[in-house]
């Protein structure tokens, strides 16, 4: 799957964003073309994303309850859509900054986390009052209707779900949730046009986490590129690691390596059979190179620090190579992470 090319197209143009305190300023946004190439399975992330819909900072932190009396969530979010909380500061513990939480239940001022953020070290006010609450900001996940369309605007291959091309979604425990849409049919059975699961029954609007990678398997004879729109992400975001293998979007549009993501300082380091291994799939989506990071040796061979290409020259650092937009973890041990993925550099500019 080649992501093919970013094209901005406010890139200079700022804009009021909804907030509830200090004034914020909207992002640049575009589109990019991902080319889904037939009879293959294509994974891809998205790179692009909603705008800012709120931002504000906590006063309370209780457990699962985040509390912004200056907030009105009622007016500014929308009921039965799924937002990314993304923690932009965090002056107690700077390391959860990044940290993002999907949120469906919400009151006009408190948010409900699925996670105690609070054990974790997010904080509100302190008793001085000196608005040093974790600050925050919302955007509404993407969906698969805003992704391909309310009635397939993409142009994926429609059907019955043995031959229309199937959008394969995390379904946050190793497995997949799996979509595809359906034609209006009358013969042999009744089906009304639409997205549907994998079992036929309608899909309303579901939500994609922008940290998960997903496929299409394109059944389609011929490929087919898809247009995703939205706003640049600039700051670093926490990609939970769970399984042992989980599929990872890229985050960001243009301009990242292997290198700037700074995954190397999460992942586990050493040699190809022991390493935490990053999978990045071809362009022509034939397969994957898989990279890890050595932390370097002298015996039984010299090999420098960096990050290596399993069946290439483990003396070549692989710190250029470009990040997908969708990517897979293997984790090689038991233990879960996070992964913070950084920006590249330029970005801070924006």
């Amino acid at each position: 799957m080649k992501n093919a090319t970013i094209n901005t197209i406010a890139a200079l143009l700022l804009g009021s964003a909804v907030v509830n305190a200090d004034p914020a300023y909207t992002k640049p946004a575009g589109y990019v073309t991902h080319t889904l190439k037939a009879g293959k399975f294509n994974l891809l992330g998205l790179t692009l994303h909603e705008a800012v819909s709120t931002s504000g900072a906590f006063e309370i932190v209780n457990g699962t309850t985040l509390t912004d009396s200056n907030a009105d969530f009622a007016t500014s979010l929308t009921a039965g859509k799924t937002y990314i909380l993304e923690i932009i500061e965090n002056t107690a513990d700077p390391s959860l900054v990044g940290s993002i939480q999907e949120i469906t239940s919400w009151t006009a001022t408190t948010l409900t986390t699925p996670d105690d953020l609070g054990a974790d070290g997010l904080a509100g006010e302190t008793a001085s009052g000196e608005n040093d609450g974790a600050k925050y900001q919302l955007r509404a996940a993407k969906t698969l209707q805003d992704i391909f369309g309310d009635t397939n605007t993409a142009g994926l291959q429609e059907g019955a779900a043995g031959v229309a091309d199937l959008v394969w979604i995390p379904d946050g425990s190793g497995d997949f949730n799996k979509y595809y849409y359906a034609k209006a049919e009358t013969f042999p059975e009744t089906v009304e046009e639409g997205w549907k699961n994998l079992d036929g029954s309608a899909a309303n609007q579901v939500p994609i986490c922008y940290t998960d990678a997903f496929f299409v398997q394109r059944r389609g004879l011929t490929d087919l590129d898809l247009v995703i729109t939205g706003s640049v992400i600039t700051t670093n975001v926490t990609v939970a690691v769970p399984n042992n293998y989980t599929f990872i979007s890229g985050l960001f549009p243009v301009g990242a390596t292997i290198a700037t993501s700074g995954l190397q300082d999460s992942l586990l380091h050493g040699f190809a059979g022991t390493a935490d291994l990053l999978w990045i799939p071809k362009d022509d989506a034939s397969g994957y190179d898989i990279y890890y990071y050595h932390s370097g040796s002298s015996f039984p061979e010299v090999i420098a620090e960096g990050w290596k290409l399993i069946g290439a020259d483990s003396s070549v650092d692989q710190a250029s190579t470009p990040l997908k937009s969708g990517m897979i973890i293997q984790r090689r041990n038991s233990t879960q992470y996070n992964a913070p993925i950084a920006p590249p550099t330029d970005y801070a500019d924006l």
